[in-house]
């Protein structure tokens, strides 16, 4: 009898201390419910007050759904094939750092170098892009051209050569001829940061294949006759391909004109090729004598590029927004860190290639 009521008393210890346990499993499993009640009221009264506000739909996020945090910013047009066409006149000047060049002054006196990159040269970009449908992107390719040529003399009673101490004359010209061309490929998204502000930030590819031949000649003179002539050549052929970013900026001031800014990096694996040539010729009877040397090589290289721009742009849509006209001019520069290189008596040395200038461009949406 004792025992049977011994193992009752034990039962309801045990039940009791089980009853806190009941409880909160059960009040987790009732909690849910009024939250469910409660969100969807919230969420239904949330709904329509968001539905006489402009902004509606942007209430409370559901996986799935979507939501317009940056606003497309275009330009687009309606009804259209959402195309458009670029066409840029650059008038440009290409600067070549650390080129081989006649120098006076070698005597002690105070001199200057001989200069070949005085000219502007006029160039062209054409451009072709399409507006995806898939959350307002772009893609666009566009190609660059620009071909000069820049020659340049000097006289002088000492004049020297940077690539050749023994090489001295009284007259010297020089001649510097290069053509670039390069082709950019953009994947981008414009949208509005603000109502008056809109950015595009791009990816992409760059290429380009460049040429440039520099030539130098430094005469002896004696009594008004030349006497001998140092030539020497320096030539780089280069094609690259690789990775290009960068973002596009537009601050407007009124619907139809804006102030924009540009900038793009890139990085490329380069293939060169080099050649360095010199002699002296030395008239002798008519006949001349030419103590020749000449280097070639070939090597490869990583190399990066820096662009810049700023400018004033005004656009305009008509026909009912079937179509859409910007133009656009700016100052641009180019920065090709390292990417002149010469080989002087067999060491490759490298040097920046700037180009800044004009950039006047047209653009056309249908």
């Amino acid at each position: 009898m004792i025992s049977v009521t011994g193992r009752i008393l034990r039962m309801e210890m045990k039940l009791r201390k089980l009853w806190p346990l009941i409880g909160a499993l059960c009040l987790s499993l009732v909690t849910p419910v009024f939250a469910q009640g409660n969100y969807g009221g919230s969420s239904s009264n949330s709904q329509s007050m968001h539905s006489t506000s402009p902004k509606a739909g942007q209430g409370i996020y559901q996986r799935g759904t979507f939501r317009e945090i940056t606003p497309n910013a275009g330009p687009r047009v309606a009804h259209g094939a959402d195309v458009f066409i670029r066409a840029n006149f650059i008038w440009w000047k290409a600067v070549q750092e650390g080129t081989p060049t006649v120098y006076s002054g070698i005597s002690g006196t105070k001199g200057k170098s001989l200069d070949y990159a005085d000219e502007w040269d006029p160039g062209f970009k054409v451009g072709l892009g399409l507006n995806l449908s898939h959350d307002g992107w772009d893609i666009c390719s566009q190609y660059t051209w620009l071909h000069g040529s820049n020659t340049s003399s000097q006289s002088s009673s000492n004049l020297g050569f940077s690539q050749d101490s023994n090489a001295s004359g009284q007259s010297a010209s020089g001649n510097f001829d290069y053509s670039f061309n390069s082709i950019d490929l953009e994947l981008g998204r414009n949208f509005y940061l603000s109502q008056f502000l809109t950015m595009r930030p791009f990816i992409g590819f760059k290429g380009t294949w460049q040429d440039q031949e520099h030539t130098t000649k430094l005469n002896t003179v004696v009594n008004n006759a030349v006497t001998s002539t140092f030539k020497a050549r320096n030539d780089f052929d280069v094609w690259a391909l690789g990775f290009r970013g960068g973002l596009n900026l537009a601050y407007y001031m009124a619907k139809s004109w804006s102030i924009y800014g540009n900038v793009a990096f890139s990085n490329l694996w380069a293939n060169y090729t080099t050649i360095e040539a010199k002699g002296t010729t030395t008239p002798t009877g008519g006949d001349s004598t030419t103590n020749y040397h000449r280097d070639q090589d070939t090597h490869y290289a990583v190399k990066y590029v820096f662009e810049s721009e700023i400018g004033l742009r005004w656009e305009m849509w008509f026909s009912d927004d079937n179509y859409h006209f910007a133009i656009q001019a700016g100052w641009a520069e180019q920065s090709w860190i390292n990417w002149g290189v010469f080989d002087t008596n067999g060491a490759l040395n490298f040097h920046d290639f700037n180009m800044h200038g004009l950039n006047l461009q047209f653009r056309f949406d249908f």
